[in-house]
């Protein structure tokens, strides 16, 4: 059911900010430092500034979510009692939003790093130098609501998709954009898929800006020749 949907999304969020809570304990922690790809010299940015940045885009992220699900519903997503719901649709669905997804958001984040969409816009963002899990929402409010309409958009050339994909795909993102920013590298080689985000978002953030522009796989950045 369509209510089934909010109540998941509102979880997801709930989790994304429990996993944001833990993984700015662990980069900071005397346990998981040793696993901190870079460490700033400074913080460029007074924390009262930052908290309040994000503690807005956190806003402006629920208003858009649950604001457009409710205008756009029956582009979105159809109830799971309308249409059989088999696991070979729901991998569908949700592999051809995050590739449809990933793809326009590669060319919206290359876009931005146009000097004046940077200087005004995606700069914001990349001021923090070695960002963790809690800057991963640290950014201008354009740029925060351009991701979400995307990601929406994505889903509704795709869709409408079943309550269940809509749940995935939402998951997937949220944890996606924590875990990038969450600037650890953790030893296990069960962490492999997780260090790899984070080391690959690294690149992007310290080293190389034109590098790595895509969101969740590195397959665009292959294809136009942006890997780093």
């Amino acid at each position: 059911m369509i209510s089934d949907l909010y109540i998941n999304l509102m979880i997801i969020l709930a989790f994304a900010g429990v996993l944001m809570a833990f993984l700015m304990w662990a980069v900071h922690s005397e346990q998981y430092k040793q696993y901190r790809i870079r460490t700033p010299k400074t913080y460029r940015i007074p924390k009262s500034k930052k908290y309040k940045n994000v503690a807005l885009n956190m806003l402006q992220s629920v208003i858009i979510i649950f604001g457009v699900l409710y205008t756009f519903q029956d582009f979105l997503v159809y109830e799971d009692g309308t249409k059989e719901v088999s696991g070979i649709l729901v991998l569908g669905e949700v592999l051809a939003a995050l590739l449809l997804y990933d793809f326009l958001y590669y060319f919206m984040h290359r876009g931005s790093h146009n000097p004046k969409v940077m200087k005004f816009v995606h700069g914001t963002h990349h001021y923090v130098r070695f960002p963790t899990a809690l800057e991963s929402i640290y950014v201008h409010p354009i740029e925060g609501a351009a991701g979400l309409l995307l990601l929406m958009f994505s889903i509704g050339v795709v869709g409408p998709v079943s309550v269940l994909s809509m749940t995935i795909i939402f998951f997937i993102h949220t944890t996606v954009n924590i875990l990038v920013h969450s600037n650890l590298e953790l030893p296990h080689p069960i962490f492999r898929l997780f260090n790899f985000w984070a080391l690959k978002h690294d690149i992007h953030h310290g080293k190389h800006l034109n590098k790595n522009y895509a969101s969740i796989a590195p397959f665009w950045d292959f294809l136009f020749d942006t890997y780093g």
